[in-house]
C-alpha cells in the first residue's frame, strides 16, 4: 500500500491552507479527501506492482517490494485492491461529486501510467506532474474553495505544474546518475538512456527556476497584498525554496535520491529545515 507515500496526499491541503479560511467543515472535508484519496492511490499502487513485478525482480530496490521478492501472490493483491477502492469511493461520496470525478480522472491517468504510458519517451515525466496536481485540484473540489478576483486557484496550479514537472524530471535524473559509470545504459522499463542525462537535467532546472519566477509573481498579487498583513516578509520564502531547488538538482546529479523526491523532501532534514522556515515566515506575514 506504501503507505509513506500517503505523503504526497498532504497536497490535498494546499488550497485550505491558501483560501485563509480555516472553517471547521473545510477541514473535516479536506481531511475526509485525503484518506479517500490516499486509499484509493494504494489500489493503484498495487496494481502497479502487480504488473510490474517481473521488471522490478531486475531492479536494485524494486525487487524488494512484495510481489516482486515473490513475498505475496498476485492473487492476494487483487483481493485488496477492490476493499481499497470501495472504501475511498465511500469516502468520496461524503464530498462535492467535482471531488469523485477528480478522484476517478487520478484513477484513470494512474491505470493509464502502469499499462503504456510510463514507457513513453517524455510523457511519463508529465503524467507524473498531472498526477501531482491532480491532488492539488482535488483539495479545491473537496473544499469548494472560490477566490474572489485574480483566482489564487490559477495560480497555484501554474506554480504546481512546472514545480512538480521539475521534480518528476529529479527523479528520473537520479536514476540515469546512477548508470553513468556503469554496463546498463538504460533505464528498467523506461525509455531513457544514460545520453539524454544532460537534457533531463536542463528541463528539471528550467522547470524549477520558472516555478520560482511564478510564485514570485504571485506574491505580489493582489491575493496575497489583500490577505496577509506584512505581505513583504513573504519574499523571504523565495530564496529558502530556490536553495532547496538547487539542492535537489545537486543531489540529483550526484544520484542521490533513491525514492520519490516529494517523499524524500519529507525525510530529508536540511528540506524539513527549509519546510520550517517557510512556515514561520507565512506566520510572520499572516
Amino acid at each position: 500500500m506504501r503507505l509513506h507515500q500517503w505523503s504526497k496526499n498532504f497536497l490535498i491541503f494546499v488550497p485550505l491552507i491558501i483560501s485563509h479560511e480555516f472553517d471547521l467543515a473545510d477541514i473535516r472535508d479536506a481531511a475526509i479527501a485525503f484518506f479517500s484519496f490516499s486509499l484509493v492511490a494504494s489500489a493503484t499502487y498495487i496494481f502497479n506492482d502487480i504488473l510490474d513485478r517481473e521488471v522490478d525482480e531486475l531492479h536494485e530496490t524494486k525487487r524488494l517490494r512484495p510481489f516482486a521478492s515473490g513475498d505475496l501472490q498476485p492473487s492476494t493483491g487483487w483481493f485488496v485492491i477492490v476493499p481499497l477502492l470501495l472504501l475511498g469511493a465511500g469516502l468520496a461520496a461524503l464530498l462535492p461529486i467535482a471531488f469523485g470525478m477528480v478522484l476517478a480522472a487520478y484513477v484513470l491517468v494512474s491505470i493509464a501510467y502502469t499499462l503504456r504510458l510510463k514507457r513513453m519517451l517524455g510523457l511519463d515525466i508529465v503524467v507524473i506532474a498531472c498526477l501531482y496536481v491532480l491532488r492539488v485540484i482535488a483539495g479545491d473540489e473537496a473544499i469548494g474553495a472560490q477566490f474572489e478576483g485574480l483566482d489564487s486557484s490559477d495560480w497555484i496550479l501554474a506554480f504546481s505544474c512546472l514545480l512538480f514537472l521539475s521534480l518528476a524530471t529529479v527523479k528520473r535524473c537520479s536514476e540515469l546518475a546512477r548508470l553513468e559509470n556503469g554496463p546498463q545504459q538504460r533505464l528498467l522499463g523506461r525509455s531513457y538512456t544514460v545520453g539524454d542525462y544532460p537534457v533531463m537535467l536542463a528541463i528539471a532546472a528550467a522547470a524549477g527556476l520558472s516555478s520560482m519566477a511564478i510564485l514570485m509573481r504571485f506574491i505580489g498579487s493582489p491575493d496575497v497584498t489583500q490577505n496577509f498583513s506584512q505581505p513583504r516578509i513573504l519574499w523571504v520564502i523565495v530564496p529558502l525554496l530556490i536553495f532547496w531547488l538547487i539542492r535537489m538538482l545537486l543531489l540529483a546529479n550526484r544520484g542521490k535520491i533513491h525514492t520519490d523526491p516529494v517523499v524524500y523532501t519529507l525525510r530529508d532534514p536540511m528540506s524539513q529545515l527549509c519546510g520550517v522556515g517557510v512556515f514561520l515566515v507565512s506566520l510572520l506575514a499572516w
